[in-house]
């Protein structure tokens, strides 16, 4: 039996400090003329973490649509589904979360290969990979792809240093994503372009990875990381452990996952479409407090 511990620090001595948090978190659409709604899928309740409690939730959409849905979609998301009767010409979601959050061990794990075999049977869409990846980034991850299995941590710390190191974090609003291997020739990208690209590396290793969307309170990560992206990666016996390419770090309690998918797409707080060759314009306002 193959057993790796992979533990950083002493175990916490002192009571676990309790962190409680407000979130007030604006999204607005709005269109150069009245278009009608297809449906709308949105991403705000936090995810279920060891660490994380939601104390309350509010959510609001303005206009009041004809249903508001909440459902668990296939990777476990607690999702809203809207639809709508009416054309609008502005969409504006509110949510308002109080969560506390204890302090958190990001590595107090080990890995234990006999619990879960890793192929893509098992995995399914988190190895995938769409499109090819450069020559350039084939050879970055060359020296990874002799590792056996069970040093499965060496590549993801790797490379999340790597990515942290030479890639400059440059804010980024837009809801698209650069494709991995641009992102690699650019040198720079947002949370969600890092993220992405780091997902596709550890993929490309044989690595079940995916993609995270929420909100991060961290000082350190300095301005506009409120609402943030980063990864998971599926460690034998450890389940989804999370690493943030942006900070060069494995997350903690300051991170508050909200969605959680292998296609970055549906984690976007709000997704759907809508009929007519119109212009939209989004407007996004973030702020999180933290309550003493």
């Amino acid at each position: 039996m193959t057993v790796i511990f992979f533990v950083v620090r002493e175990p916490l001595t002192e009571e676990p400090r309790l962190m409680r948090l407000q979130i007030h978190h604006i999204t607005r659409y709005h269109y150069d003329d009245s278009v009608f709604l297809e449906p709308h899928y949105l991403n705000f309740y936090p995810h279920q973490r060891s660490y994380l409690q939601v104390e309350a939730f509010d959510l609001k959409v303005d206009p009041a649509p004809s249903g508001l849905f909440p459902l668990l979609n296939i990777e476990n998301t607690l999702q809203y589904q809207c639809w709508f009767d009416k054309k609008v010409k502005c969409l504006e979601i509110s949510a308002s979360i109080k969560v506390h959050s204890t302090e958190f061990n990001p590595f107090g794990f080990f890995i234990d290969m006999n619990v879960l075999e890793i192929n893509s049977q098992e995995h399914f869409g988190y190895l995938t990979i769409k499109q090819p990846i450069s020559p350039e980034m084939q050879a970055m991850l060359l020296p990874y792809t002799s590792l056996p299995s069970n040093e499965l941590l060496t590549p993801v710390n790797e490379i999340l240093q790597l990515i942290n190191k030479h890639w400059d974090y440059a804010a980024r609003y837009a809801e698209d994503i650069h494709e991995p291997s641009d992102c690699f020739q650019r040198k720079n990208g947002s949370c969600r372009d890092l993220s992405w690209m780091m997902i596709i590396m550890l993929r490309y290793l044989g690595i079940p990875a995916r993609f995270v969307s929420g909100y991060a309170f961290n000082p350190e990560l300095g301005e506009g990381h409120e609402l943030h992206a980063w990864v998971e990666f599926m460690a034998p016996g450890a389940g989804w452990i999370g690493a943030d390419p942006s900070a060069g770090i494995f997350t903690n309690e300051a991170y508050i996952p909200v969605a959680a998918s292998k296609d970055p797409k549906k984690t976007l707080p709000v997704y759907g479409s809508y009929r007519g060759k119109v212009s939209s314009r989004l407007e996004t306002e973030v702020k999180i407090t933290e309550q003493k």
